[in-house]
């Protein structure tokens, strides 16, 4: 084991100041049905098509088998409405340099555990179409549409 070099913890707050329409999902006595939950999280959803960035879905798609191929690495790719998930699964994995380009070329990058029987799943999202919440840009970045 190394010398830890450096180390910092942050406070984490409550779920009801982060996000106080959330507060009435918190009390167990009033739990909310799947239905529920679904519709307060796509309330205030818009969209808007980035035809350009469909485009570069296919080289993302190409470059997810590519690795998967050459790696072996388990994959399962999903087309939602506004975004491309590429899914590698991993048991027990170190020297993954090999995945830098991938999930340079992703939006958002998301990590689960224990799914399906692997110790690790990496989900990778490329927007294929913008995601506005309540008018707010939630994804991609304004960077990436630049591109």
């Amino acid at each position: 084991m190394g010398e830890i070099i450096y180390k910092k913890q942050f406070c984490k707050e409550p779920i009801e100041e982060i996000e106080p329409e959330m507060t009435n999902f918190t009390d167990s006595s009033h739990a909310p049905s799947f239905e529920e939950i679904m519709k307060e999280i796509y309330s205030g959803v818009s969209y808007l098509a980035l035809p350009q960035r469909e485009k570069q879905a296919k080289a993302f798609i190409k470059a997810a088998i590519d690795l998967s191929n050459a790696y072996e690495v388990d994959i399962e790719i999903e087309e939602h409405f506004s975004h491309i998930s590429v899914n590698y699964f991993f048991n027990c994995s170190a020297a993954m340099g090999f995945l830098k380009k991938i999930i340079q070329m992703a939006d958002d990058i998301s990590f689960f555990d224990h799914i399906n029987g692997y110790d690790l799943v990496m989900s990778l999202d490329f927007y294929t179409k913008a995601v506005f919440k309540r008018g707010r840009l939630i994804q991609p970045q304004w960077s990436d549409l630049s591109e």
